[in-house]
């Protein structure tokens, strides 16, 4: 099939709305409260750099330096401000750039500087491709091509470009070539080609020759490379060559796995790699042929060589290496996978993660091990019950237990946990756990519109294998009469339903479920208590029992002292989609949100918030909340792997006996630094001077910044602290105030 050189007419120029902010991402005390765990396993481009192999990857940068070694991670934290990398290369000065989401990022561990690129909207651009040029850089965004000064002002956009020839405005630019003096753009509508000396005229529609999508077959270039005086266009539709000479451009689909779509090329010598579905090949003098791969999962997206070896990828399921027989997995690529719906963590500190897509895997002795089981259509929620097990729901395919590397499946065959009446009577078998919640003895699932009018199943236990004196449910004889259940929450012989469209239900049935009193669900709506809004996303119970409840439109809490819900107003730039809520020993909330975190402060009644912008929080979208009691350390479940935000508590403790001040010295060098307690439970410090002189007497979950009771600061010095719990035990010890 032969195409025409595409000639293009000028049209009128208008700027590509787009704005740069630099951030110095050094080692800083806020920063190293945040961790990110992410999985390295979808790779976008391998680029080897001395004796580094560096992977892009949507879980962050991977530096791998030998086949049977950890390589080293870099994720939002590690001065690369995102995890969804798309391209890494290095300069002639041996300065390395990445290209990511909203950022291009001059890497040079621990000051690495990043240029944030936002569109007029405020919106992160996808910034896939770099190539060097000197003093400056051309960028391959998702919205155009921008041009980037390494030197104006110690780095910032000199121009950019969104019209090219007769392509459509603002392609997206996936792959870039400088070849002499000419610049060419591998787009999402077909490629573009021009004289390059001069930027100015990359403005002008009319200085650009483009073959566009119906050249290769109405698709668009992923790759584009130049290979014996030819041109290979990798496609969604084939592979295809240009040919050009001065009085014509020919363009030729390959007879190569013809129907496949192509992901990337790659020259090496004189041969040409490519990569597609049906595996990857080379040709050679013009002859192509197929490469075995024995020990890949399926086809890989790209590859290279690197350390005598052939590395490949293979989109979401991880990188291999060529060891003599075949290619063998490289371990060492973090979570399973960036899909993380929610996880637990035990009483011995074992944290088990559920995946939208994948089994759950446990964190063993630092190396994820996934149970074996089929997730249905996700995984939704996890629990942990008394004896350290995990629980997984699941959209479709009912609960598990997970426990010494078993999975054990219950549904709607061997316990009360039933599907819904869609298909019959296929829907019957296809059970929605939307939540789930463990008194110690009971463990409680909420089945979304279980076709029986008994959302909530109740197992005992200690009598799982019992399915007819083991399991029972709660519903339409209860009061519970609607079943789309969304959450679920347990306390003090109480359980809160929260409702997809109906508000919740509040079910009294004491200690003993099996055993409950009649009527034992009261329904709350907006219309009767005031609630927020009747699209219930999460329910929760405080340390002191009193429920709270996250809607579509915001969060209430439960005034007993009035006896309906109450607002409680989120701070301004969180999202008011609640997700998750999560509460501490102290009682403060945290809120995951559709768009952000906050702390709610149980003693001040303020808020604390954290974005992706203004912390270590890996993105904004908050799918789940984990608390670890024992440690105090936060997990936030997202699509792009996890955050974790910890404290300088050391490990929490519910002795008195245990409590210990820090940090110790209290080393005062602004008004924010406070002396905090480790203890998990609500308690009250008082603090002396050596002098018995009392200085200071609150609730120890504030905090002591330094000053007595009337505001004012206090001198350097020993000071001593009487820490008393609500049971009256007290603890004692000295700290030392520094200022500086």
């Amino acid at each position: 099939m032969d195409r025409k050189k595409t000639h293009t007419r000028p049209l009128q120029f208008c700027r590509l709305a787009l704005w740069v902010m630099t951030v110095v991402c050094g080692q800083n005390a806020a920063a190293t409260e945040w961790r990110t765990w992410t999985s390295f396993k979808d790779v976008r481009r391998f680029t080897v750099i001395g004796d580094t192999l560096w992977v892009a990857t949507a879980g962050g940068l991977l530096a791998i330096h030998d086949a049977a070694e950890n390589g080293t991670p870099y994720t939002n934290v590690d001065g690369l401000g995102t995890t969804d990398i798309h391209d890494i290369s290095v300069d002639d000065s041996g300065q390395k750039w990445v290209a990511g989401k909203g950022r291009l990022v001059r890497f040079d561990q621990p000051e690495s500087k990043q240029f944030l690129f936002l569109d007029d909207n405020n919106e992160a651009i996808d910034l896939n491709c770099l190539a060097d040029d000197g003093n400056q850089l051309w960028v391959g965004t998702s919205v155009g091509l921008v041009l980037f000064s390494k030197v104006a002002d110690d780095g910032q956009i000199q121009d950019s470009y969104g019209r090219f020839g007769g392509l459509p405005d603002f392609p997206e630019v996936n792959d870039i070539r400088l070849i002499d003096d000419t610049i060419w753009l591998a787009t999402s509508d077909g490629l573009a080609v021009a004289e390059a000396s001069n930027p100015v005229l990359l403005k002008s529609r009319s200085h650009w020759i483009t073959f566009g999508a119906d050249s290769f077959g109405d698709a668009g270039v992923a790759r584009f490379v130049m290979f014996e005086s030819a041109f290979y266009a990798a496609t969604s539709s084939g592979l295809w060559r240009l040919e050009l000479t001065t009085a014509d451009t020919t363009i030729t689909r390959l007879d190569v796995a013809t129907g496949d779509a192509f992901t990337d090329l790659e020259v090496v010598g004189d041969s040409l790699i490519f990569y597609c579905e049906s595996g990857m090949g080379t040709i050679v003098d013009g002859l192509a042929s197929f490469v075995a791969t024995p020990g890949l999962p399926a086809a890989p997206s790209t590859g290279v060589g690197f350390a005598g070896r052939r590395w490949l990828a293979v989109t979401g399921k991880g990188i291999y290496y060529d060891s003599g027989g075949g290619y063998v997995e490289y371990h060492h690529t973090g979570l399973p996978s960036n899909m993380v719906s929610d996880l637990t963590v035990n009483h011995d500190g074992v944290v088990t993660v559920a995946f939208t897509t994948r089994p759950a895997a446990a964190l063993i002795d630092n190396v994820w091990e996934s149970y074996d089981f089929n997730v249905g259509a996700g995984a939704t929620v996890m629990a942990s019950d008394s004896s350290g097990a995990a629980w997984a729901g699941t959209f479709g395919n009912g609960l598990f237990l997970l426990e010494n590397g078993q999975a054990v499946n219950y549904d709607e065959q061997n316990s009360t946990l039933i599907g819904n009446t869609d298909n019959p009577p296929n829907g019957l078998r296809y059970v929605v756990i939307n939540g789930l919640a463990t008194d110690g003895r009971y463990l409680y699932a909420a089945c979304y519109r279980a076709a029986n009018g008994d959302p909530v199943a109740v197992a005992d236990l200690q009598r799982l294998d019992d399915p007819d004196n083991g399991w029972t449910a709660i519903g339409a004889a209860d009061g519970l009469d609607h079943t789309f259940v969304t959450a679920l929450d347990q306390r003090g012989g109480f359980v809160a339903v929260g409702n997809e469209f109906n508000g919740l239900y509040l079910c009294d049935i004491g200690l003993d479920p099996f055993h409950r009193p009649a009527n034992a669900c009261t329904h709350y709506t907006e219309n009767n208590s005031f609630l927020r809004s009747d699209n219930v996303r999460v329910v929760r119970f405080a340390p002191d029992g009193v429920l709270w409840v996250g809607t579509n439109m915001g969060l209430s809490r439960w005034d007993p002292g009035i006896e309906r819900f109450v607002d409680v107003n989120l701070p301004a730039g969180i999202h008011p989609d609640i997700s998750d809520l999560e509460f501490d020993g102290r009682g403060n909330l945290w809120v995951g949100t559709r768009g952000g975190l906050a702390r709610y402060d149980a003693t001040t009644g303020t808020f604390d918030t954290y974005t992706s912008a203004s912390s270590g929080l890996v993105v904004d979208r908050i799918n789940a909340l984990t608390l670890d009691q024992l440690t105090a350390d936060l997990y936030v479940a997202t699509d792009a792997g996890i955050s974790i935000l910890t404290t300088p508590v050391a490990r929490l403790t519910y002795d008195v006996d245990q409590v210990v001040a820090f940090p110790n010295p209290f080393v005062i060098r602004s008004p924010q630094d406070s002396l905090a307690f480790n203890f998990g439970r609500p308690a009250i410090v008082r603090i002396f001077t050596t002098a018995g002189e009392l200085v200071w007497d609150k609730d120890a979950n504030r905090g002591w910044f330094g000053r007595n009771q009337a505001g004012e600061r206090v001198a350097e010095g020993v000071y001593i602290y009487v820490l008393e719990d609500s049971e009256g035990k007290v603890s004692r010890g000295k700290v030392l105030l520094v200022r500086k």
